[in-house]
């Protein structure tokens, strides 16, 4: 907890910078692979259920 406290704010900004862009790119490459996997079965020519 002392270093929570020595951290400076400029850091802790840039630490949860760092965790948003990660989420971001953590989500967007999950919408990715959710559309590939509805993309998929017309794609082999398989009829979709």
């Amino acid at each position: 907890m002392e270093n929570a406290l020595r951290a400076s704010p400029f850091e802790i900004k840039e630490q949860y910078e760092r965790q948003i862009k990660d989420l971001q790119e953590a989500y967007g490459e999950a919408m990715l692979a959710l559309r590939a996997r509805k993309k998929f079965p017309s794609l082999l020519g398989e009829d979709e259920k």
